[in-house]
């Protein structure tokens, strides 16, 4: 059984699954005028692996809700939760390493070498 907190935390992160489909359905453009502009220039996969590992945290979530709410069987819940558990970590893994090679790149970049 969830927790208040648990279910609101879940609900929460619903928030971001349009944002994260409309991101991947439009090519995860990088931003233009932000901070990280440079770093996601630098990576061309940093957007779309930001996006994939947030479509798995929402799927998560939307399978413990609606586990929770009785929506889906409890063994569904947890076959989509392992489905999610494999490449939860792939992805996180693949994207912080992302950003270290967008960091190292735009470094080298502003010393000119």
């Amino acid at each position: 059984m969830s927790t208040k907190f648990e279910i609101v935390l879940f609900a929460s992160s619903l928030l971001l699954l349009p944002v994260v489909i409309q991101s991947l359905l439009t090519g995860s453009k990088a931003p233009e005028n932000a901070w990280s502009a440079k770093y996601y220039a630098a990576e061309k996969h940093l957007g779309l692996t930001g996006n994939l590992f947030l479509l798995t945290v929402c799927c998560s979530s939307l399978a413990r809700i609606a586990g929770h709410l009785g929506l889906i069987d409890l063994n569904l819940k947890d076959s989509v939760a392992l489905l999610v558990a494999v490449p939860f970590p792939l992805l996180l893994v693949t994207y912080l390493c992302l950003w270290i090679r967008a960091v190292l790149k735009v470094q080298r970049t502003a010393r000119g070498t």
